[in-house]
């Protein structure tokens, strides 16, 4: 960030300056040219053996006197204009820095000249058209950030929406229902509406989530890993291994837990084969919680619809992590010349300790 130097002095001060030292300059001037004459004038008639009389001496030294006030005076004049002109023409340096600046959107700095009113002017103009860089520049930033934020919550309300239309079509398809199969899609109707109210909340309010304490954070886990096979599995063959996650208590957001089980079952029904198994595996080690999940890619041609991808999936999971302190890994066991290989996704959670 550019800052402004120490005040400097004044524009007057320096101009009583150029004036007083113009004023000296031409001072010795005069002294030293009316010196040198007459001594240059006396030594001349002292060789010639002539001699004035008082009214040719006094023309004499009134002539050379006059002559040398002359010179002393445009010494004065050239000096001073001189050194003024400079201060001036440091006065349209600015005048045309500053149309510079209108002309570059502000990305132009006035070079700094001299120490006075003049140099804290240009400074002045320096520092506000740096301070408005750095506000365009926040303001880009801040509006990205909006922006990706948007993209992120309306993706993330995009799955449990999706979901609620499949189950509403199921059971408009269902010519019967028992009063189990009732109670059981009522319920997971009753929680992805929830988790679009809470995304719409957090889209409106700019939330970063509704941390509480959980006490078993594996039985939080077991239902979402339950919720991710329901989302998948009328067409994949899905199965979910907890056996490696202990019971422990911890604080966490269940949307955002949540949020990241809808992202990967979203990228599974998007990308994965239906002919292959996904498999979905939670471990713990102390407050660190582990989520692997496997699947078989797509079998796809460049430039296809179903290759193009914007990663948004992807990315809200990474900054939900972040949330957490952890990590994402993208794994991919298979090589170039396997067409078809394994896609593997690796999540790290630091759960936070009780509130």
């Amino acid at each position: 960030m550019w800052t402004k130097k120490s005040r400097g002095r004044g524009l007057a001060s320096v101009i009583l300056e150029y004036l007083l030292l113009s004023v000296l300059v031409s001072l010795f001037t005069y002294l030293f040219l009316y010196t040198t004459a007459v001594s240059i004038g006396e030594n001349y008639l002292l060789h010639r053996n002539i001699v004035l009389t008082e009214l040719q001496g006094l023309t004499f030294h009134t002539w050379i006197r006059s002559i040398c006030v002359i010179a002393a005076i445009i010494i004065f004049t050239v000096l001073f204009l001189f050194m003024l002109g400079q201060r001036l023409s440091y006065l349209i340096t600015i005048m045309r820095g500053i149309e510079m600046l209108q002309e570059n959107e502000m990305n132009y700095e006035i070079p700094l000249e001299g120490n006075d009113e003049l140099t804290q002017l240009a400074e002045s103009i320096n520092y506000l058209s740096a301070a408005q860089r750095e506000l365009a520049r926040r303001e880009a930033e801040m509006k990205d950030e909006r922006e990706a934020w948007i993209r992120s919550l309306s993706h993330d309300i995009r799955t449990p929406l999706t979901s609620l239309l499949s189950y509403s079509e199921f059971m408009a398809e269902k010519e019967s229902l028992t009063q189990e199969e009732m109670r059981s899609y009522i319920d997971l109707v009753y929680t992805k509406s929830c988790q679009i109210r809470e995304l719409s909340s957090q889209l409106m309010e700019r939330k970063d989530g509704n941390w509480e304490n959980i006490d078993d954070i594996r039985f939080l886990l077991e239902q979402l890993a339950q919720e991710w096979m329901e989302v998948l599995e009328d067409r994949f063959d899905c199965s979910a291994d907890l056996s490696g996650c202990e019971s422990f208590s911890g604080a966490a957001d269940i949307y955002s837990l949540r949020r990241i089980l809808d992202n990967l079952a979203s990228n599974v029904e998007k990308y994965a084969n239906p002919s292959a198994p996904v498999t979905l595996a939670v471990q713990s080690s102390g407050r660190q919680i582990t989520l692997t999940q496997t699947n078989r890619q797509k079998e796809y041609t460049p430039g296809s619809p179903s290759a193009e991808s914007h990663n948004i999936g992807l990315s809200n999971i990474r900054s939900i992590a972040a949330l957490y302190n952890g990590s994402v890994t993208i794994l991919s066991p298979g090589g170039e010349a396997d067409r078809h290989p394994d896609f593997r996704i690796e999540i790290i959670l630091n759960i936070r300790p009780c509130l």
